[in-house]
């Protein structure tokens, strides 16, 4: 269950406001970069980003970006902290319930405070509408 969630990092820029008319709906990447633990608490180090372009087109040019980076606090008991540490560790890939919760929060966070930064900038809010359901591949 996730017990904290936190944003230590924000970075927006924009190519020139003249490119601001020219932008399409971002496209978004969320990054688990680190999964580490305190005692019964998980941390999972993430970057969130919206990359603007003016097209879909290997030439498009980039508009914008809105990158964001922080920790989310995760308590679980100390049996299954462990079982997390080590997917992690052998294959960087969370337990697919626990992964779900983290990307869908992600999203909802990243994407209410991202609308701030886009506002400031003048660009398209990187709203994420749906949430993401995860299927794992079948053992062979």
């Amino acid at each position: 269950m996730i017990t904290g969630f936190t944003i230590s990092k924000v970075e927006g820029t924009i190519a020139s406001a003249d490119a601001l008319s020219k932008q399409r709906f971002p496209k978004l990447n969320v990054n688990l970069d680190n999964v580490s633990s305190k005692g019964d608490k998980i941390n999972v180090e993430y970057t969130f980003m919206a990359d603007y372009s003016d097209g879909e087109e290997k030439s498009a040019k980039s508009v914008g970006q809105i990158k964001l980076g922080g920790t989310i606090e995760i308590s679980e008991s100390k049996e299954a902290t462990a079982a997390v540490l080590k997917r992690w560790n052998e294959n960087h890939t969370l337990p697919v319930n626990l992964a779900e919760e983290v990307i869908n929060g992600l999203n909802f966070r990243c994407s209410a405070t991202g609308t701030l930064v886009a506002y400031s900038l003048g660009l398209i809010p990187p709203l994420v509408i749906s949430q993401t359901k995860i299927q794992e591949e079948p053992k062979k």
